[in-house]
């Protein structure tokens, strides 16, 4: 895959420097643009890295604002910039925006001129699609999905996959440490390894979310360490190109969260994905219903205090003394509340940035 990263290795980029963003450098690089025109925000397209000189803000370098929030929500590999013609610097709240969302931003150095980093780049790309294409060649490799994924759905239909078997899809976001001989030697499963790996599982009859992450931590512990492992489902196998955008979208979150590894399921972080994405406010107070839900359930069967105890916890910086406090109740009461909570939502996994955004919204929209 030709990545941002390879991307500035090339001769052409000498003397580059990267202003922020530095955790999104192994975005996929699949095009390159040129950023000239008056109303650049329409312009970002997924996987492509753009150039500029800044000549379209250049009377309000602060558009660069705008410009990177859109880009991000398309997709796009990554931006570069030309300072000293007509604009000469980048300002902070860009920079602070850029390294936010992951999103590279890379002064491009002295002398780089466009007709030459267009066809070296273009080159490149071509080049790595191309041996790409031939490391994928095995028809039922995961890594056909973005080349042709009715031909890989056709390829494992006919190695005994149903489209309609409900599964669970991993992406990991670098390739695993270990890469196991047998995978999920329990269900049936598929693994495909690449410059990284991903692995579809077929889904147990009710099955939850938390069941499949014990299950993958106890039947492959080695091939989840140093990693962020994104998953999505159940879907129905005919649906894979959504899971699996799905579950890299959860393991980019990850990262974005500052994990360094961890087992991330989509469903339980969408509230996290539309809050980036720019979701609107109805999607938003949705998703926080959703993530909450277990306990808001909870609370109105056995007429519990889950979601206020987890509101004060927060609150009160995670203090068991001042929450109990707070609430009235005896710290051994606070603690079996707590444990509850744990029970119904992976707060030891994500830690407490997606509950307290949910709080927050079920809060201010009254929910």
């Amino acid at each position: 895959m030709f990545t941002v990263a390879k991307m500035l290795q090339l001769l052409i980029f000498k003397g580059h420097r990267v202003l922020a963003g530095k955790r999104g450098l192994e975005h996929r690089v699949q095009s390159v643009d040129f950023l000239e025109v008056p109303d650049p925000e329409r312009w970002g397209t997924a996987n492509s890295f753009t150039f500029t000189t800044g000549y379209a803000f250049r009377d309000t370098p602060s558009r660069l604002v705008q410009i990177i929030e859109s880009f991000s929500r398309s997709g796009a590999a990554g931006l570069g910039i030309k300072l000293g013609r007509f604009i000469d610097a980048v300002p902070h709240e860009v920079l602070h925006l850029a390294d936010s969302l992951n999103f590279p931003l890379i002064l491009l150095p002295m002398g780089f001129a466009y007709s030459t980093a267009a066809r070296t780049v273009v080159k490149e790309i071509l080049q790595a699609e191309s041996a790409e294409k031939r490391k994928t060649s095995d028809p039922d490799s995961l890594f056909r999905l973005e080349q042709d994924p009715a031909e890989l759905l056709a390829a494992l239909t006919q190695h005994g996959w149903s489209p309609q078997q409900q599964i669970w899809s991993l992406q990991w976001d670098n390739l695993p440490p270990s890469v196991p001989s047998e995978v999920l030697v329990l269900r049936a499963s598929k693994f495909s390894v690449n410059e990284t790996a991903r692995l579809i599982a077929a889904a147990k009859f009710r099955e939850t979310a938390g069941d499949f992450v014990r299950f993958l931590q106890s039947d492959m512990p080695e091939a989840l360490k140093n990693c962020c492992v994104g998953v999505s489902g159940p879907f129905p196998l005919e649906r894979f190109t959504q899971s699996f955008a799905e579950a890299q979208a959860a393991a980019s979150i990850g990262r974005q969260l500052s994990f360094t590894e961890g087992v991330f399921v989509y469903q339980e972080l969408e509230l996290m994905e539309l809050v980036r994405s720019g979701a609107l406010p109805q999607e938003l107070r949705e998703a926080a219903q959703t993530c909450l839900q277990p306990l808001l359930d909870e609370d109105s069967r056995s007429g519990g205090s889950l979601v206020s105890t987890l509101r004060s916890w927060f609150a009160h910086n995670a203090s068991p003394a001042m929450t109990a406090q707070a609430l009235h109740i005896h710290r051994n009461t606070l603690r079996y509340r707590l444990e509850r909570i744990e029970q119904l939502i992976p707060l030891k996994r994500y830690g407490s940035a997606p509950y307290q955004l949910a709080l927050f919204l079920l809060e201010n929209h009254r929910l």
